[in-house]
């Protein structure tokens, strides 16, 4: 038989113990904050919320933080190379006026273009090379110390005053090329072909012979041609061209060259002469100058200009530039074949 249990508390006083008991459960479980107020369950969700608020505000930061440091990272590191890649010259300190001829054949030829002192050829030069005149062109002769270029597409065969066009490949006669060369108006000429017609005085101080004997030296044969020039491989080039005449005589004609610039390197005049090494009569000239070209052709892929002056070549207007006066107070253009 189940015994009776006593209680020694009435049931007044154990509801009064179980409260008690209650009351100091729900204070160690939270139920109040330390200031006695109650801890709601919305009070607790406010708090986590802005806990994950400020928590993402943080990482958003750091993130920020660590983007802007890598971005700079990137800039010291891509900067620098994109600046050389634009212009390694000025990258390196050299801010005088430099031509970039890439060949076909791998080389590099570098050369200071000397445009305050020879301001008409030099500019000449430039002006033709800004536009493309010289791009995949070829090297026309090598002989008596220098290596000649200036507007040849392929090898000519006759001389390049002749009339036949298809024969000398040169652009000065070729219409297609003319029309499309729009740094000459077409409506300044009554033919596109007369575009390139103009011969130009040489500069004053461009035809000293001390200077036209070095190696080593970027010419203009002013006196002939508008788009033909020339760099010396040895010292005290030699000025003479032999031609065949029409009637089968030959005869010793003298180009006459004026002063542009300069090679930047030793390398540029390696490079020079290791081309000039291979040239071979043009055995296929019937008539006209015996060019002596570098056999296999090589070709001037592109020339490009660094350092130019902003101000003058902005808006560069070729034609009214050579009709102006240079600095020795002397006329830069001689005469302009068919300009209106």
């Amino acid at each position: 038989m189940k015994q009776k249990r006593t209680y020694s508390l009435t049931a007044k006083e154990r509801k009064a113990l179980r409260a008690a008991e209650d009351k100091k459960k729900n204070g160690r479980s939270g139920g109040r904050t330390g200031d006695g107020s109650s801890v709601t369950r919305e009070n607790a969700e406010t708090d986590m919320v802005a806990a994950q608020k400020l928590t993402r505000k943080t990482n958003a930061a750091v993130i920020a933080v660590v983007s802007v440091a890598i971005a700079l990272i990137l800039a010291a590191i891509l900067v620098p190379v994109i600046m050389y890649v634009v212009n390694p010259y000025s990258f390196n300190g050299n801010h005088k006026v430099i031509a970039r001829f890439a060949l076909s054949n791998g080389m590099t030829l570098e050369y200071v273009i000397e445009e305050d002192e020879y301001d008409t050829a030099a500019t000449n030069f430039i002006f033709l090379a800004k536009n493309g005149f010289f791009d995949n062109t070829v090297f026309f002769d090598a002989q008596n110390g220098w290596l000649r270029f200036g507007g040849y597409e392929s090898q000519p065969t006759t001389n390049y005053s002749s009339s036949d066009f298809n024969r000398t490949h040169h652009r000065k006669d070729s219409q297609a090329y003319c029309d499309a060369f729009k740094a000459l108006a077409n409506d300044k000429f009554d033919r596109s072909t007369y575009k390139f017609g103009y011969r130009l005085r040489a500069d004053r101080k461009g035809t000293d012979v001390k200077a036209l004997e070095e190696e080593g030296v970027l010419t203009y044969l002013y006196s002939d041609t508008a788009t033909e020039f020339q760099f010396s491989y040895q010292p005290q080039a030699t000025n003479q061209i032999v031609s065949m005449e029409s009637n089968g005589t030959q005869k010793t004609y003298d180009l006459n060259p004026t002063m542009v610039g300069r090679a930047l390197n030793d390398k540029t005049l390696q490079n020079i002469k290791a081309i000039a090494a291979t040239a071979q009569l043009n055995a296929g000239m019937t008539t006209g100058y015996m060019w002596r070209p570098p056999t296999p052709d090589i070709m001037i892929n592109s020339v490009k200009i660094y350092n130019l002056d902003g101000v003058k070549w902005k808006n560069f207007d070729f034609i009214s530039y050579m009709r102006e006066n240079d600095s020795s107070g002397q006329r830069r253009l001689s005469q302009w074949i068919g300009t209106v």
